[in-house]
């Protein structure tokens, strides 16, 4: 797979493509508010829960917040919605991955989602619950440097499961 780099972040040469074909095909005479882009990611990925707020996150593993920053700036800057759109483009294939991790683990309920920044960056925020009631919640950052960052989601999920790293909340957290 090729990759590109696109602000922090690598991206699937595939992903940027077809974000720059989108973004092409976009008026770009028309106005655009971040509440029109907003609209217009969940209508590319239909299925996915993309808000403003991590607190409107749904169960499961299609959650994406954005913050409005990040938003207007896609509405003002055509290179800047490419970018976005590839990382977003590129979360689908994580999909798969998370769900094959969930029915390794079938004592544990996963609830996934990733934060974008107005920089590019992205943070994985993964909540597991036990079937005994226990909860933990963690939140990495993923880097421009980490060479597969879905590779990296699943090592720190695993980790998660297996409870290695405690901080003095009793919670786990890593920074990548």
């Amino acid at each position: 797979m090729s990759i590109v780099n696109v602000g922090n972040m690598a991206v699937s040469q595939a992903s940027y493509n077809r974000a720059r074909q989108l973004v092409n095909k976009r008026d770009t005479n028309t106005p655009k508010r971040a509440s029109d882009v907003l609209a217009a990611l969940q209508n590319m990925m239909p299925g996915w829960n993309i808000s403003t707020s991590s607190s409107n996150w749904g169960e499961g593993f299609r959650n994406i917040e954005i913050d409005t920053a990040t938003l207007t700036r896609m509405a003002n800057d055509p290179e800047a919605m490419v970018r976005y759109k590839a990382l977003i483009l590129d979360l689908e294939p994580l999909v798969p991955e998370l769900e094959a991790w969930a029915e390794q683990h079938p004592d544990m309920s996963l609830d996934f989602g990733l934060q974008m920044a107005l920089d590019g960056s992205l943070r994985a925020v993964a909540t597991v619950r036990t079937l005994l009631g226990g909860e933990t919640s963690a939140r990495f950052d993923l880097t421009g440097d980490a060479p597969s960052w879905q590779s990296l989601i699943m090592q720190k999920l695993d980790a998660l499961a297996q409870g290695e790293t405690t901080n003095a909340q009793g919670g786990r957290s890593w920074q990548v």
